[in-house]
């Protein structure tokens, strides 16, 4: 009995490390590569009230249809606030999705780690590649850390859907090439 309980392990161990271990994704540079200006386009949406939640990416992408522009974001470094504190650049605290979208660069070709940040959830986008997902409500805290193979140097489309039901927000990114520094995006590498 202990042999396959042992078997059944190293079993469930191998398929772990697999999933863990699997190739990087590979990103398409855009095309044609544009000269764009610093900071990210976004369009906000909100339910105005707090009777009307926002509950998953699905019921904030049915609402994106009707969202405005908001003021660009300076790039994915938004910190936790305080609760009642507005939305990334919009107006609101509560109930708000949000579509960001723009480029982000890669100086270098390689392998590099992209990790994505938010409260509350988030569907990510990178070089025609899901770098992030989370579908539920969670405090800040990072969604899964994901392998990308950048082949050329330059500028990589982002898109980026998010959500923030109620209490506090946030909306960041960490990156960094394989085997070297894991640190937070700097705003610079971001384009719209």
């Amino acid at each position: 009995m202990t042999f396959f309980r042992t078997g059944a392990l190293v079993a469930a161990l191998a398929i772990f490390a697999g999933s863990t271990t699997a190739a990087p994704l590979q990103l398409q540079p855009a095309s044609p590569q544009p000269s764009p200006t610093a900071g990210l386009n976004v369009k906000y949406i909100s339910t105005g009230t707090q009777i009307k939640k926002i509950r998953d990416l699905s019921q904030a992408k049915s609402m994106l249809s009707k969202a405005q522009p908001g003021q660009p974001l300076r790039g994915l470094d938004y910190r936790d606030t305080n609760k009642g504190e507005s939305v990334l650049t919009f107006d609101q605290a509560y109930n708000v999705a949000a579509e960001v979208t723009g480029y982000m660069r890669f100086d270098s070709p390689g392998a590099y780690e992209l990790e994505t940040w938010s409260n509350d959830g988030i569907e990510a986008w990178v070089g025609g590649q899901q770098i992030g997902r989370s579908d539920s409500i969670q405090g800040c805290e990072a969604n899964q850390r994901t392998a990308v193979e950048v082949p050329k140097a330059g500028w990589y489309a982002l898109k980026i859907v998010y959500f923030q039901k109620l209490g506090t927000s946030c909306l960041m990114m960490k990156s960094g090439k394989q085997g070297g520094n894991f640190t937070w995006t700097p705003n610079e590498v971001f384009g719209r």
